[in-house]
């Protein structure tokens, strides 16, 4: 997967990403919120001598759980309040402020996940992690389900956590907190970048959003604004009036204004420093999230990042970057911003299964995947097998040791050019109930975007030879960004790592990668430039996998025993896909 900057993250690439739209969550009800108000009660009082990040000293603590451990949580908080330290905890369903929410993340510098299958499940929890990633917080993982595997975004995020502990029947260890301390302590944080992060306790906790007014116009597709990005808002109108598309603009910035998200199908927002500061915008996207309406965001300015609860909500999601006439139009290589955004908004307009059918959906693909296995056993149910199932742990991959390339007759590499047009794109990894396919692939291209010219070319070689190969372009990103890139390392034998010294200093390739360790898989190496700074950890996981040196498509030509050097890696590829299981 191409690795460029987090969301949030105002510096590095600048290259555009497109095809995928924000996952709807799924509202806590009525009677959880209930449940656990008495509870945040509690929690936002108890640490009210707390300070901002960039303001103390001191380390400042947020548990984030699913309110099924908040008991865990409260004697987590208890430990770490007992020494002194602010800490608050949030879940799912408080604070109900989407500002309060993102305030305790960028306030934070040590993210506590208690991770559990319900979490994993739940879009509020996640959007939380994605969105302290993106932040770039010292996560701190613990285990409690001692037979839960965390996979998807979870299990990527967690596998770069500063610290992973396992609690056994909940025990906390007496040295837990120290061990946390110590490890988020050698970690170099970065700041959130807002520089109006508030004490916690100032921040109200429940909704802060003021009353929508309803609009009237019925739509398929709404264009939400303000004035400052209303030129792309006329852009993005006036390319869906030539496609006959039914959709509707709206000014939040205008006196009186009111929103139509009741009426529309998705909800397409022109993000801005504006739209980020209007009470109203921020209510109709939280009506939109509550209404479970298909979200697409468009950026509309320059260098600008959300600084503040647009940031959290838009985590780890694929974002539009449109900034003028010239600019969306603009092509990129078989394609540009204007069409993969029109692609993404058709994509949004289907209609999408509710949490019931999304489940039922997964059980019959259980069922089948079960009788599949029946058919190949000779006894039902088969032994059980005792396994180590501790999420701490690396899984180990197999080493495969190739053979010298040799070849008797002249042997000369000729590349083909493919488009969209010319061949199937790589197979999205996400069905349309938002379920991983799980289905597995020979390869995972994983680079960093300022190579993609030439990680093009291979692919296209790659697709000629037949090799199964995953690559995040031509509609593969679907959904969670975070979510697609791991479900590429989980499907994929191998990874195909273009590595560079951008690609070492990138915190998105690092993660991908990192990931990739922890699920054992097997690496094919190109290093595309020389004398790359690779840390330990990284070369003690690459040994004993093929390693080449090409710096230039032209390099790939060159004859190794008269077997052209993409041949070489192709092989090299293919072998490794095979001997892996």
């Amino acid at each position: 997967m191409g690795c460029g900057t987090s969301n949030n993250v105002v510096n590095n690439d600048t290259q555009p990403v497109s095809n995928a739209s924000f996952p709807p969550a799924s509202i806590p009800s009525q009677r959880q919120q209930q449940q656990n108000q008495r509870v945040t009660e509690h929690v936002v009082t108890a640490s009210q001598t707390s300070k901002t990040g960039e303001m103390s000293n001191t380390m400042n603590v947020l548990i984030t759980c699913h309110t099924d451990q908040q008991n865990l949580a409260e004697i987590l908080r208890k430990t770490f309040t007992n020494q002194n330290l602010g800490c608050y905890i949030l879940n799912e369903t408080n604070p109900q402020s989407i500002a309060a929410r993102a305030n305790l993340i960028q306030w934070c510098n040590a993210f506590i996940v208690i991770i559990s299958r319900k979490y994993q499940q739940t879009p509020y929890c996640m959007e939380t992690i994605n969105y302290a990633k993106d932040l770039r917080k010292a996560i701190v993982a613990i285990y409690i389900e001692s037979n839960f595997q965390p996979y998807g975004a979870l299990g990527a995020i967690s596998a770069s956590a500063v610290l992973s502990l396992t609690l056994k029947n909940n025990q906390i260890p007496e040295n837990m907190t120290s061990q946390i301390i110590n490890a988020v302590s050698s970690q170099k944080t970065r700041k959130s970048g807002n520089k109006n992060v508030v004490d916690p306790a100032q921040m109200p906790n429940e909704s802060d959003s003021m009353k929508l007014i309803d609009g009237n116009n019925p739509c398929t597709i709404l264009i939400c604004t303000t004035n400052d990005g209303s030129n792309v808002a006329q852009i993005i109108y006036e390319e869906f009036r030539t496609k006959n598309v039914d959709v509707a603009l709206e000014n939040l910035s205008k006196a009186n204004s009111s929103s139509s998200v009741r009426q529309c199908t998705v909800f397409l927002p022109i993000l801005s420093s504006e739209f980020e500061q209007i009470p109203i915008c921020q209510t109709a996207f939280e009506k939109a999230r509550r209404l479970q309406k298909p979200i697409v965001p468009v950026i509309a300015i320059k260098d600008w990042r959300p600084d503040g609860w647009i940031g959290l909500i838009i985590a780890g999601t694929t974002f539009f970057r449109i900034f003028d006439k010239n600019n969306a139009y603009k092509k990129f290589f078989d394609s540009n911003r204007m069409t993969d955004l029109t692609v993404e908004v058709q994509l949004a307009c289907q209609p999408r299964p509710n949490q019931a059918e999304r489940e039922q959906k997964e059980m019959m693909a259980l069922k089948q995947k079960i009788e599949e296995c029946k058919k190949e056993l000779q006894t039902w149910p088969p032994t059980r097998k005792e396994r180590s199932n501790n999420p701490t742990v690396d899984r180990q991959p197999v080493r495969v040791e190739l053979s010298e390339p040799s070849a008797k007759l002249a042997f000369h590499h000729i590349h083909h050019e493919i488009t969209r047009m010319d061949i199937k794109a790589p197979p999205a990894l996400i069905d349309e109930y938002g379920l991983p396919k799980r289905k597995e692939i020979d390869c995972m291209i994983s680079y960093q975007w300022d190579h993609q010219p030439f990680v093009r070319k291979v692919f296209e070689d790659m697709s000629m030879r037949e090799i199964k190969t995953w690559f995040d372009i031509w509609g593969s990103m679907q959904g969670n960004t975070n979510d697609a890139m791991a479900t590429g390392v989980e499907c994929a034998k191998v990874l195909l790592v273009f590595l560079s010294k951008a690609y070492v200093q990138s915190p998105n390739c690092l993660l991908e990668f990192r990931y990739a360790v922890k699920r054992g898989k097997a690496f094919v190496i190109i290093r595309v430039e020389p004398n790359i700074p690779t840390e330990q950890w990284m070369l003690e996981a690459i040994t004993g996998f093929p390693q080449y040196d090409v710096y230039s498509y032209e390099d790939l030509e060159t004859l190794i025993n008269g077997v052209p050097t993409i041949d070489v890696i192709m092989r090299g590829t293919y072998t490794c896909s095979s001997t892996t299981t």
